[in-house]
């Protein structure tokens, strides 16, 4: 607001400012990520970990809370807002309701596999999807790839329903470009 208006305004202009952030939830967010970073922490040096937590509404998609980092009192670099990261698990909930959208093909407890692959680009450079926890999980139910968010499953998964196929799903959600 300091950027838009006069000091002078915003003390004493009697301005009403809305919003959809609830200060108890914004409260809440920033004490459990300035938590769970400590825990991650714990046998490394402290203050090494970031993050960042985005709370939207679930029918409104609202902005409700929103942490951009460690410090939350620190102005600078805002994590949720600014920081640029591979699309990675964004596609993962489009990438299954592609799937479920095609019911003949695929339900809740159609086998995936997750296990280990690799991809070869026309550039001869490699590509391996690989787990968070470095395992693979063999051939599981849709819903606990989805749930556990493997990503071998769902990478395989999107290469069979196809890129394009995804990416109409995603533009039918609103992501541009």
């Amino acid at each position: 607001l300091s950027r838009d208006y006069r000091d002078e305004d915003l003390e004493t202009a009697g301005l009403r400012i809305f919003t959809t952030l609830d200060p108890r939830l914004q409260a809440t967010a920033e004490s459990r990520a300035s938590g769970m970073m400590a825990a991650l922490e714990q046998g490394q040096e402290a203050g090494t970990l970031e993050g960042a937590v985005v709370i939207t509404g679930r029918e409104s998609g609202e902005v409700e809370a929103l942490v951009g980092g460690r410090d939350t009192r620190f102005p600078g670099f805002n994590r949720a807002m600014n920081a640029s990261r591979p699309i990675g698990s964004l596609v993962k909930p489009a990438t299954y309701l592609t799937a479920l959208e095609k019911p003949a093909r695929y339900t809740l407890i159609s086998p995936l596999k997750d296990e280990s692959f690799r991809l070869e680009f026309d550039n001869g450079d490699t590509w391996s999807p690989a787990n968070f926890s470095g395992e693979s999980h063999g051939q599981v139910p849709l819903h606990r790839a989805l749930s556990h968010s493997y990503n071998q499953a769902s990478v395989r998964l999107g290469l069979n329903l196809g890129v394009p196929a995804v990416t109409e799903t995603l533009q039918r959600l609103g992501m541009e470009d």
